[in-house]
């Protein structure tokens, strides 16, 4: 007797992906929509909850400025640090620790016989060596011995993957230019600009010119040309990176260097990494006991082209600097973001980057998280990177294209699926460590969606159409007064980042008016309106689409520049050979 074969089938795995992916849209639109009709059916409710909703955000800001004040001091403290000196003290930390403590006896010598400026100077290098001294601490065991695993810094290599699509020449260039800059010894250092198949002669024009400009200025420099249309990848970043990942593996193999004396950084095609970028990395490698298991984190700027570039992307760049320096006050919750490095190790056990994902850069996070059981975590790094801030030839256009880069970095609630469903079957790693993670990741993304929404407009919903009992309370008349007074306290907020974003900023291009210094601190005034725009509605968009089904791909942001980029690094105009 046959059976008859049934029609449909159940995919379990589509089931459990296409429900876990529903959760952030529909939490966001469940906020949204839920609260603006209870504005018009129950104001009393709604306004009672934008009460307490303006005074936690109020707290939380006020919470956020500290660790902002925070991070941006420690950062601060260690400018002019002499990165390679530490580094060949650190070849014996038991004599590392002896030669600090003798310095620290001097310096301490000279705060208390010196004063003024010199005082200052002399407290910050004691805060400094002080620093180091505690590094050294944490490397010395239990049992008073030192580890006999540390590797000397001279081993280290560091690999560095610039993947690139139609990118103009100039840009690459300076950006290599910066990395041939770098103080650090550039025989343990190798450089990848992976480029793409797809690209057609714009790809073939630039390996040559680069190939012909940088052959012989680094440990290694190549190119990698990645094909197009390799089954199972999507035309993405992270496709490219891990191609030329690949090729590294390959070579590394050949030359019989182990993985954990390798550092990889993957950086964007714009990243200028300060000149101490790779000392510092190296630095906090060694210095860090779990080393293999930690991604290193380099504090993004957004200077490329920062005085060129309209207002309202300057503040949207800005503000990302600041939310990444807020996540180096509490590093225990960080994820990578952006440019980042990690260890060679580390990227084959996590199986590279996936070729499929638009935000391969908090992807790989989470894919070595996953992969040791929650054994994993992000250091924060004293370094910089710079890169562009968004610009177009026109202001339509640069509005545009802001969007779309928001967007992206909004998709980045595609990892939540991800780890939902892994945290689901994952067992060795703690419940309460699952939920928090989860947890954290949903609320994040739904306040980035909804917050400026609910601070911005939801609040007069219940004030102009309430119903009349309501228009007859004293809440309905104070409710303005109250929401206006706890945001005006909160604008303390947009002088700190007014100021922080002075302090670290580039040195203006000469020629370029004062005034306009003045208008880099009125910027801040159009944050309300520029964090619902260019904020909120991306994010809605992006949770939007997930929820849908509707897959976001990978948007290359165009590099627009007005004039060459001025950063701090040295930019090399002629070919340059290894030092």
């Amino acid at each position: 007797m046959r059976h008859a074969t049934p029609l449909l089938t159940f995919d379990s795995e589509l089931l459990l992906r296409r429900t876990l992916e529903s959760i952030p849209g529909l939490l966001v639109w469940g906020t949204l929509v839920g609260l603006t009709v209870l504005a018009f059916t129950q104001p009393l409710l709604v306004a009672v909850f934008l009460i307490f909703y303006d005074f936690y955000w109020l707290v939380r800001a006020l919470h956020v400025a500290t660790n902002l004040i925070a991070s941006y001091r420690t950062l601060r403290r260690m400018r002019g640090t002499d990165w390679i000196a530490r580094l060949q003290l650190l070849d014996d930390p038991r004599r590392a620790l002896e030669v600090v403590d003798a310095r620290i006896r001097d310096v301490e010598r000279q705060v208390a016989e010196t004063s003024g400026s010199e005082r200052q100077r002399s407290g910050k290098t004691l805060r400094q060596e002080l620093l180091f001294r505690n590094d050294l601490l944490r490397l010395r065991r239990p049992d008073d011995q030192w580890p006999t695993d540390v590797p000397r810094w001279t081993d280290i290599l560091h690999v560095v993957i610039l993947p690139t699509y139609k990118e103009p020449l100039l840009l690459l260039t300076q950006s290599l230019d910066a990395l041939a800059a770098a103080i650090y010894p550039k025989e343990r250092l190798w450089v990848i600009v992976a480029l793409e198949e797809r690209a057609g002669e714009h790809a073939a024009v630039v390996q040559r010119a680069l190939e012909a400009r940088y052959k012989n200025t680094f440990g290694r420099f190549l190119t990698t040309v990645h094909p197009d249309g390799i089954p199972g990848e999507r035309q993405v970043k992270s496709a490219n990176a891990s191609y030329a990942a690949r090729v590294v593996q390959q070579l590394l193999d050949a030359g019989g260097i182990p993985y954990e004396q390798v550092l990889i950084s993957n950086f964007d095609a714009d990243t200028v990494p300060s000149p101490e970028y790779f000392g510092v990395l190296t630095y906090t490698y060694l210095v860090t006991a779990d080393r293999l298991r930690c991604s290193y984190q380099p504090l993004p700027l957004y200077h490329n082209n920062i005085w060129e570039a309209p207002a309202f992307t300057r503040v949207i760049s800005t503000n990302s600097t600041f939310w990444i320096l807020i996540q180096f006050a509490r590093s225990e919750r960080m994820v990578t973001y952006s440019s980042h490095a990690m260890p060679f190790r580390a990227l084959v056990d996590a199986g590279f980057w996936d070729p499929t994902v638009v935000s391969e850069d908090s992807r790989i996070f989470w894919q070595a998280y996953v992969h040791y059981q929650g054994a994993y975590r992000t250091v924060p790094m004293d370094a910089t990177v710079s890169m562009d801030v968004t610009c177009a030839p026109t202001l339509v256009q640069t509005f545009i294209n802001q969007y779309k880069q928001k967007r992206r970095w909004a998709w980045g609630i595609e990892n939540f699926p991800f780890i939902a469903k892994a945290f689901l079957q994952r067992s060795a790693i703690p419940v309460r460590e699952r939920f928090l993670r989860a947890g954290a990741m949903l609320e994040a993304w739904h306040s980035w969606a909804t917050a400026a929404l609910i601070l911005a407009f939801l609040g007069w919903i219940p004030v102009l159409f309430g119903n009349v009992e309501f228009q007859r309370t004293v809440l309905a008349f104070n409710l303005p007064r109250v929401t206006r007074t706890l945001l005006t306290i909160g604008m303390v907020g947009l002088i700190l980042n007014a100021t922080l974003s002075l302090l670290l900023l580039p040195p203006a291009p000469p020629g370029t008016p004062r005034r306009r210094y003045l208008w880099m601190v009125f910027q801040w005034v159009l944050t309300p309106i520029i964090t619902s725009v260019l904020g909120a509605l991306p994010a809605v968009d992006a949770q939007t689409r997930l929820l849908l089904g509707t897959y976001l791909g990978f948007w290359v942001t165009p590099k627009v520049r007005v004039e060459p980029m001025r950063v701090r690094a040295p930019l090399l105009t002629t070919a340059v050979s290894r030092r």
